[in-house]
């Protein structure tokens, strides 16, 4: 229930509570008028008593009108397309809704439809943000190809080492005004997927054990990527068949985080994984901008001071935690081999790899520019997080 507002107008309650008092004297006033002991004193005295009655209830309908009026509600739908049990979910997303709707006493009431129940496929999640069915989503911007058109920079190969720090030059590039397409939708966080890696089913010992291999990508990036490592990229596949159609021999293998690998039961039909993280997917949660232009301005800086680059490291721990989790389950198991190349072995992938971040930059508008930033942003990223684990 939300808390009185501390906005009443005291000096008006006081002043009610003055007229309810001359109200009781009225009462007993009326009771000596009328000869409340005989018939006709009654009746008539019953009929002023409605009439005081009626007064009272009406200064009470004053009084409780200017207290709700002091308060604002708004109901907001947040929607997450992905499983209710991802860590996504249930240790960021459903926690920042508590949060909020504590903080703000009740007045943000936050409704939360995990599971795609506002729409199921991720294809649909910003369409169906854009159209106020859902007033905050979860995108993949892949999805959506040409909505985002500089985001494939953050699926180039080899440029960023981890998570955390991923996100965090995601959301500052963002948040600078570096990459384009996020003008009419706004920006509650980001958060980057876990490093993915090339996972298989058969052989691995280099490079060169990955031709003619189908490996299930997603994207064009990724397809690049594969294609460049001598394999042949499988389109097409939803990240939920995975593990059937490697079972089924219909691929040889994926490139996955280890917190997916969990979550869509990859783990159990794979068992060569190469340690080299090869790419990410960027990963945004957006707010409907009319719906938060809408919002008291209390309430949105309720929302921006909840989310941003803390949630963003939110979002890292909980998903790192669970890639460790399932990295440590299958390194303990037998049969599962773990391959950590050579210096001169990953010299081989960045040859091959390098002509993407090269062709990226020239055939991107003002693609140097945006080159330039990103990874002066890094740089400023992991001196901060170097500086974090300083003692």
């Amino acid at each position: 229930m939300p808390k009185i507002n501390s906005s009443i107008n005291y000096d008006k309650f006081i002043d009610n509570h003055k007229r309810s008092i001359l109200i009781n004297a009225e009462f007993k006033m009326l009771l000596i008028k009328y000869n409340i002991n005989s018939v006709a004193g009654k009746f008539r005295c019953l009929g002023q008593v409605v009439k005081t009655i009626s007064y009272a209830m009406y200064l009470f309908a004053i009084m409780l009108s200017s207290t709700v009026a002091a308060t604002e509600f708004s109901k907001l739908r947040v929607a997450s397309f992905i499983s209710p049990l991802s860590p996504q979910n249930s240790e960021v997303i459903k926690p920042w809704i508590e949060k909020l709707q504590h903080l703000s006493n009740g007045e943000l009431v936050m409704d939360f439809f995990p599971g795609g129940t506002l729409g199921r496929h991720g294809n649909y999640q910003l369409k169906l943000l854009r159209d106020g069915v859902q007033d905050v989503s979860l995108v993949v911007p892949g999805y959506t190809p040409g909505q985002f058109p500089d985001n494939d920079l953050f699926e180039l190969p080899l440029l960023m080492n981890n998570t955390l720090e991923a996100s965090l030059t995601y959301y500052r590039m963002i948040d600078r005004g570096h990459l384009r397409g996020y003008e009419d939708t706004k920006l509650v966080s980001v958060f980057m997927s876990q490093p993915y890696f090339i996972h298989l089913n058969t052989r691995y010992q280099n490079i060169e054990d990955l031709k003619g291999k189908k490996i299930r990508v997603a994207g064009y990036m990724q397809s690049d990527i594969i294609r460049r490592l001598g394999a042949t990229p499988i389109g097409g596949i939803p990240v939920t068949q995975i593990r059937e159609s490697i079972s089924r021999g219909l691929i040889d293998g994926t490139i996955l985080g280890w917190d997916s690998m969990h979550v869509f039961g990859v783990k159990y039909v794979t068992n060569y994984h190469i340690e080299i993280p090869v790419t990410y997917t960027p990963i945004l949660l957006l707010m409907n901008l009319e719906r938060f232009n809408s919002l008291p301005a209390k309430q949105q800086a309720l929302i921006e001071q909840n989310s941003g680059e803390g949630m963003a490291r939110d979002f890292s721990t909980a998903t790192s935690a669970l890639a460790v989790k399932t990295y440590m389950e299958a390194k303990a198991k037998d049969k599962q081999f773990f391959i950590s190349p050579s210096n001169e072995n990953i010299s081989q992938w960045r040859q091959r790899l390098s002509p993407i971040e090269d062709h990226w930059t020239t055939q991107n508008p003002a693609g140097a520019i945006r080159m330039k930033a990103f990874k002066g942003i890094l740089t400023e990223v992991r001196q901060e997080l170097s500086a974090e684990e300083k003692p």
